[in-house]
């Protein structure tokens, strides 16, 4: 029972790009024919040793020092601000901007590739910049030429960074309760607005790395129908384009569990100059074109915290001597115990997983805006639609178990702040609850996702995860795979009976929605890990990975189908 070797987020994301595909697929795209893989790949090493140089040394310090707030202005920890310059002068930001707009036009998935390394070194400074590629797509798909001209190059450039402005101290989740208002300066046709309203809960919403933010905020105009209906989606820099300050302010910011050195702000607009996104009362359709894109970047950014406690709990317990593993003659690291093993090959495994649902989804969103073929283009964009919720909610979650297990691994010292594991626990513990809840995120996809297409989109997936999980079967030098062949094949059975609960008793679906999430996202693993045992060696860390998880896992799916199966056989219990 050895440990596998300690393989880095860089490597492992080179294995997906190189060997899985993804950057061949890539090139095959029209904006990106002048890449090959190589390129990406650099790219991924580069963002790496920025992370590992720039980045880490600071985290520890944002945890520490935090944020302070005073007259209305946000200072963030020290080394925070250099930091990001460095960032910039790179040109980090521009990395996946149009290049028309003076961006580098690389694909979505090297942006994921930078989001979850430099999350994975520094999660807190990462929020600062975390949500600009969201707001630049957002602007550049729905803004007005003016808007775009005046305000995309800051964007691109990072010389503004952005905010997404949703959450008031009575409207979380349910967004139709937004009090906002925005009136009209002129005709709505002329766009301009005054704001007026409370935001909470608003990550960056100031700070001392850029000169200006640009704020996307969503409000109500006058004679607005009630509810979602009637929201609009407006941006409010804090400077306006002839230099002087918008009455935008920061009242003050949260004293959080963790990410400490990012600032979580309260902020009032108090008659603020804004101007229109998008059409009158479709703000959530501009909304969330930046949203998914942030849920696509929490996931990535999960699962940067998980290798990196990951990697901490494998250093300690190689080093950590502590009685005879079985077999051994001598004591021995803890790394060797079949206890603690389990707890770090389960890491191993989770984190190698999500990484190959998140680029596989990454790369499905690039299909999706630039495959020339149409249908093609279609079908990519619905399995991005599909897979967002998966991605962000069980990377989240194993984000959180992981880190909890890496703190087990250091038992006693791990409860000591001196070890630094505590942090990534209590860091991890808030990529589940936003840009949507984990619940909402099963609700979206059980009743947007499967049941408003009667399943057609995880139906087309699952051809392919069949076809994949078929082939890996037949070779002699896998194993496990038929179980996951039972899986499939009970799933079929089982989803018609599912959405017809769902049209006839939506409470009782519902009460099941996390069980549908579980193994919808099982299912897809099956499929992903044949792929990738499949471009693997047959004794390689994939092959290797592949098996454990059909052994330790996939059971796991198998329990959440049973409970899907009860549910649809006893709906009456949640009533």
């Amino acid at each position: 029972m050895q440990l596998a070797a300690l393989r880095s987020a860089a490597d492992d994301i080179a294995f997906a790009l190189s060997r899985l595909g993804i950057g061949e697929a890539l090139t095959r795209l029209a904006p990106y024919r002048e890449f090959d893989t190589a390129t990406l790949v650099q790219v991924v090493e580069e963002a790496a040793r920025f992370s590992r140089e720039v980045l880490a040394p600071l985290n520890a310090v944002g945890d520490r020092e935090g944020c302070t707030w005073r007259d209305g202005a946000v200072r963030t920890p020290t080394g925070f601000a250099d930091a990001y310059r460095r960032y910039r002068e790179a040109g980090w930001p521009s990395l996946p901007c149009d290049p028309s707009l003076g961006g580098q036009g690389l694909p979505l998935v090297a942006q994921i590739a930078v989001q979850e390394l430099t999350a994975g070194a520094n999660l807190a400074w990462t929020m600062y910049p975390g949500i600009l590629h969201g707001a630049y797509a957002c602007v550049h798909r729905f803004g007005s030429d003016a808007l775009r001209d005046a305000w995309l190059g800051p964007l691109v450039s990072g010389e503004s960074l952005a905010t997404m402005c949703l959450t008031e101290p009575g409207a979380g989740s349910d967004l139709g309760r937004i009090r906002t208002r925005a009136e009209w300066i002129g005709t709505p046709e002329e766009g301009a607005v005054r704001v007026t309203g409370e935001k909470i809960f608003i990550s960056g919403g100031d700070q001392d790395l850029t000169p200006n933010i640009v704020h996307l905020v969503l409000a109500r105009t006058p004679g607005a129908p009630a509810g979602s209906a009637g929201l609009s989606l407006f941006l409010v820099p804090k400077v306006l384009a002839n230099g002087e300050r918008n009455a935008v302010h920061c009242t003050g910011i949260e004293h959080k569990m963790g990410i400490r050195g990012s600032a979580t702000c309260a902020m009032a607009f108090e008659g603020a100059t804004g101007y229109l996104v998008g059409k009158p009362h479709r703000g959530l359709e501009a909304m969330f074109a930046m949203m998914n894109s942030a849920r696509l970047h929490v996931g990535a950014s999960a699962v940067g915290l998980a290798q990196s406690a990951y990697e901490m709990a494998v250093h300690h317990a190689s080093e950590r001597v502590q009685s005879r593993a079985p077999g051994a003659p001598t004591d021995a690291p803890i790394a060797q115990h079949p206890a603690v093993w389990r707890l770090l090959e389960g890491q191993r495994v989770a984190i190698e997983g999500a990484r190959l649902l998140l680029y596989r989804a990454a790369l499905a969103v690039d299909q999706a805006h630039h495959d020339d073929r149409a249908d093609h283009a279609e079908g990519a964009g619905a399995l991005a639609a599909l897979l967002t919720p998966v991605i962000k909610a069980m990377t989240t979650q194993q984000a959180f178990r992981g880190a909890s297990d890496a703190l087990q691994v250091f038992g006693g010292y791990g409860y000591v702040e001196e070890t630094g594991i505590s942090q990534f626990v209590r860091d991890a513990r808030i990529p589940m609850i936003y840009e949507g809840t984990n619940e909402i995120q099963a609700i979206d996809l059980l009743m947007r996702k499967i049941v408003k297409d009667d399943g057609a989109a995880l139906s087309d997936w699952l051809t392919w995860v069949r076809a994949t999980v078929d082939e890996a079967a037949a070779l002699d030098t896998l194993r496990g795979f038929a179980d996951a062949q039972w899986c499939l094949d009970d799933w079929t059975a089982l989803m018609p009976c599912l959405v017809a609960l769902a049209r006839t008793s939506p409470r009782a679906a519902l009460c099941v929605a996390d069980e549908v999430m579980r193994a919808v996202h099982g299912l897809s693993m099956a499929g992903l890990w044949a792929h990738a045992a499949m471009a693997d060696s047959p004794e390689g860390g994939k092959s290797r990975a592949a098996r454990y998880w059909l052994k330790y896992e996939l059971p796991e799916t198998r329990r959440a189908m049973a409970i899907v199966r009860a549910q649809i056989n006893d709906p009456e219990t949640a009533q």
